[in-house]
């Protein structure tokens, strides 16, 4: 109940500071001050909604990219490092916020249709499978009985 004012002022605070490419202890301690709660707000929303079934069956759609998380979140790292730094296409320095967004959204939604078409027919994804197999010490099964 309370991260959500508390994150939403701390991040309001922190964009208000002084620039990013300044040192700043007091500045890092706003972020992680607001950023916290704020995902804490995030995760209690999710699981508040979670309980309805209406809203299960929307939220539902980001099961299979959960299920997929670390390849999904190390995919994510390696397109938007290829989009947006120098090592790739740049764009950091050109877009502002209006095109972030629209393209994370879009990044994500492709991620997710990826991961419910990899899902039908694997168990994992590939890096969890990966993950899995090294945790076991043993290739573990991959493909789906059913596929």
């Amino acid at each position: 109940m309370w991260g959500l004012p508390i994150g939403l002022a701390g991040n309001a605070l922190h964009a208000t500071m002084l620039p990013a490419t300044e040192p700043s202890i007091g500045r890092d301690l706003v972020y992680a001050l607001g950023v916290v709660p704020l995902a804490m707000s995030y995760v209690a929303a999710f699981s508040l909604l979670w309980m309805y079934p209406r809203a299960r069956k929307v939220l539902g759609i980001f099961v299979p990219a959960g299920r997929a998380a670390l390849t999904v979140y190390l995919s994510q790292s390696l397109i938007c490092i290829a989009l947006f730094y120098g090592i790739g296409l740049g764009f950091g320095g050109q877009v502002g916020p209006t095109l972030f967004v629209p393209i994370a959204i879009a990044i994500f939604a492709a991620q997710v249709l990826m991961s419910i078409v990899w899902l039908k027919h694997f168990r994992f994804g590939p890096v969890e499978w990966l993950w899995r197999s090294l945790t076991y010490g043993r290739r573990q099964p991959l493909a789906r009985a059913n596929a």
